[in-house]
């Protein structure tokens, strides 16, 4: 766990004065490339670790992880170091150290792109009252690294309910900042709070990673999360992929950015690119051969239905029974149903059941489907737009019978009307 993602106490800055650039300045030392700075006592050190753009093929920036030794040159565990700090002063005064000695540490190994910072919650919430301004700016102009490659990291502790939310990220933008919400999908992390901040970079929680490659369920449904936040005007960034598989799921889903140990550990010394583009294109060829191979597996799984609902309507717009059209379809293993819908999306014919078809088991009512209509169904949308070609929906939950399902459909006239042709198929 990071310093900056810890909880706040319940404390607001008073007493003391908060350490400026020029103190800060005064304290830090420099080794060759390595910055260090002190801080009660502990000795305070930055730790990059790179962050991967997949289309790109090129490491894109840097998240700033902080490390720290006590006087015996022992590692001090980041939880351990917060609660070093007794008062708020304390604790925005090592914020802010935390966020010097990464903004340096960056400027000193010439790194390109952007880096990621993490911001305790306290010090968001206070960035007005403690003249958070003129202390980045300092920084970043002494560093030559301007405001506007910082992407700043806030967690929820931060989204109070208060209007000093609005104003501390207003605050950070006039500054030139960009702003991430970060481990989105922990705790209680809603689109609430995407919508009410706004943020550029989305970092979606490591337990995504782990569960997408676990969980065929969760897989299926990264892709629709990532859909919903590039719609709410976020790039999106999956943290904490160690393997492979992980980095495909992810590239699968069309995450923007990568970022874990797959790709670099945090580390002290100056990054190397070149091993990290190498991974990168590994992944590609893997998401490539893995792409390939769905595809195939997937079109002999479906074809066979496309096939059968497309001789369906075929037969029903030549006026064939009902019975005669559909006997295929409903012959194949997976079938569970069909049904015919209008033009407006009633359904205008009974649920013709395959043999064995499963029924819902106290999830969905037994309904009376001369009532039902479904034009906002994408297989009754798809179908009209692209009469005479079989669609095929994503895999859903089927309410007439509570099992994953697909749908194939068809639009087909017959009278000089248009009908929808729709076939329910098992996807377990």
């Amino acid at each position: 766990m990071e310093l900056m993602s810890m909880p706040s106490p319940a404390v607001h800055p008073r007493g003391g004065a908060l350490p400026d650039f020029s103190t800060l300045h005064g304290r830090a030392r420099r080794l060759d490339q390595r910055l260090t700075i002190d801080w009660a006592g502990y000795r305070l050190c930055s730790h990059l670790q790179p962050i991967v753009s997949f289309s790109h093929r090129r490491v894109v920036g840097y998240e700033g992880l902080i490390r720290a030794t006590d006087a015996a040159g022992h590692s001090v565990p980041p939880p351990t170091l917060l609660h070093q700090a007794d008062t708020a002063v304390e604790l925005i005064g090592l914020d802010r150290s935390c966020r010097y000695v990464h903004i340096g540490q960056a400027a000193a190994f010439g790194i390109d792109g952007y880096l990621f910072l993490n911001m305790h919650p306290l010090a968001f919430a206070s960035m007005q009252v403690t003249d958070c301004a003129r202390f980045m700016r300092e920084t970043a102009a002494a560093f030559c690294l301007p405001p506007e490659r910082l992407v700043i990291e806030i967690t929820e502790d931060a989204l109070t309910d208060d209007s000093s939310f609005e104003a501390s990220v207003r605050y950070l933008r006039e500054l030139g900042c960009r702003v991430a919400l970060d481990d989105f999908g922990a705790g209680h992390s809603n689109f609430d709070r995407v919508w009410r901040l706004k943020p550029e970079i989305v970092k979606l929680d490591r337990d995504f990673a782990l569960r997408a490659a676990a969980d065929e369920s969760a897989r299926r449904l990264l892709p629709q999360i990532v859909e919903l936040l590039h719609e709410a005007g976020s790039l999106v960034l999956l943290e904490g992929i160690e393997t492979a598989e992980q980095a495909r799921i992810a590239m699968a889903a069309d995450v923007d950015f990568a970022q874990g140990y797959l790709f670099g550990r945090p580390s002290g010394l100056a990054p190397e690119a070149a091993p990290t583009v190498a991974v990168i294109d590994t992944v590609w060829a893997d998401y490539d051969n893995s792409e390939a191979e769905d595809r195939r597996r997937y079109r002999a799984r479906i074809n066979d239905y496309v096939n059968a609902i497309g001789h369906a309507a075929a037969l029903l717009a030549d006026r064939r029974s009902t019975d005669e059209a559909l006997q295929l379809f409903l012959g194949q293993p997976g079938a569970l149903r069909c049904y015919i819908l209008d033009e407006q999306g009633f359904q205008i014919s009974r649920n013709i059941p395959a043999q064995g078809e499963r029924r819902a088991a106290g999830i969905t009512p037994e309904t009376d489907v001369a009532r039902a209509r479904w034009s906002r169904r994408p297989y009754f949308r798809r179908a009209l737009e692209s009469p005479g070609r079989v669609c095929v929906t994503r895999p859903y939950l089927c309410i007439s019978s509570a099992v994953l399902c697909v749908t194939v459909s068809i639009c087909y006239r017959v009278d000089g009307q248009r009908r929808v042709l729709c076939g329910d198929v098992l996807w377990d």
